[in-house]
Order: C-alpha cells, then structure tokens, then sequence
C-alpha cells in the first residue's frame, strides 16, 4: 500500500511507496482520495486501475505455473517460503469455496 502526504485541508498532495517524513499514511490503492488525486494528474487513476487489474491477472498466471512446475516435479510447494505457501493455499481455498457455491447456483468454475 502506498503512503500518503496531505495538506493542511486533508486533501493527497503526494502518493510515495516507502513513508516519508510528513507521508507516513498508509492507504490502499483504491481509496477514494488516492482515486481523487489520481484524476487530476493526466490520467493516472486509469493507468492504476489498469495496472492493478493486469497484477490480479499475473498473480493468477503464477498460480498456475506453480501449480504446472509442481505436478511436473519441478518445484515442490515445500521449496517456497512459509508465507507464499499459505497466500498460495488460502488462495486455493477461496476458488474451491466460490466454485461450491456456484455449482449450488449452476454456475461454471471460477477461473
């Protein structure tokens, strides 16, 4: 998440990735006034829709290729670190839960 600096009034005057003296505010990507700011700076909000969209996309492409490398006998999950194991497993988790609840409703698998 990025660190913000604002004026006295409460309005972004600067988005920084590590916090800074007078922008020590953390907030997600998508907060309403990082939005704001963005849009008054050619077209930056758009850029940074479009950029965390192609992040989701690229996070699932990884997943797939770890979930390839591993049944291929590549890599094995035990080779990556604690916390992209448990990211990678809750994430797993998530798919098959929303995946059950369509079925219930007919719905297709959850890509």
């Amino acid at each position: 998440m990025p660190f913000v600096q604002r004026d006295t009034s409460g309005q972004i005057t600067g988005i920084f990735q590590q916090s800074q003296d007078g922008a020590d505010e953390e907030i997600p990507l998508n907060h309403p006034d990082i939005l704001a700011f963005l849009n008054t700076q050619d077209g930056a909000a758009a850029t940074l829709l479009d950029l965390a969209e192609s992040d989701m996309a690229m996070a699932r492409v990884i997943e797939d290729l770890i979930e390839i490398l591993t049944l291929k006998g590549v890599i094995d999950l035990d080779d990556l670190p604690a916390a992209a194991r448990d990211k990678l497993n809750q994430r797993q988790e998530l798919r098959y839960s929303l995946e059950e609840a369509l079925a219930m409703f007919g719905g297709g698998k959850v890509i």
